[in-house]
């Protein structure tokens, strides 16, 4: 039986063009990467069944880290900066990398991330801070 890889073999990271790796995204609660499609389906006279056709649509996902260092504000600041266009030249690119138990590795490369809403939430006096990153790009691919 093979053994199926869990959230403990998997290393998320954040790297940009002027910081490099973010250190700020430290404990990293959760990574989710979708590589985004849609069916479309058409009917037409004299067929018995739909066409069905698939279209890609870029990648999206998101990411949910507990805040353990105030690099996590620097990070949020410069997300907003791009997004005014205050800061040219700064890209942010996300990285899953999957390591399997017979030493095979894959990584999931997300360049010139987009984000939405940054929500920071301190849910009770014994929750840890956490921060969650919704991204998408136009293009994600995988590699060994």
């Amino acid at each position: 039986m093979a053994l199926r890889i869990k959230g403990q073999e998997v290393t998320a990271t954040m790297v940009s063009a002027t910081v490099g790796t973010e250190s700020g995204l430290a404990h990293v609660k959760s990574l989710d990467i979708n590589f985004d499609r849609e069916i479309s389906d058409e009917e037409y006279i004299g067929q018995t069944t739909n066409q069905k056709d698939d279209i890609y649509k870029g990648v999206s996902g998101s990411l949910v880290f507990h805040m353990d260092n105030p690099d996590a504000f620097a990070l949020i600041d410069r997300i907003n900066a791009v997004s005014r266009r205050r800061l040219p030249g700064e890209n942010f690119r996300m990285v899953g990398i999957y390591a399997f138990p017979d030493g095979q590795r894959r990584k999931i490369v997300v360049p010139n991330c987009k984000f939405g809403d940054i929500p920071i939430s301190a849910g009770s006096r014994s929750e840890h801070v956490s921060v969650t990153l919704d991204f998408a790009a136009d293009d994600g691919r995988i590699t060994r």
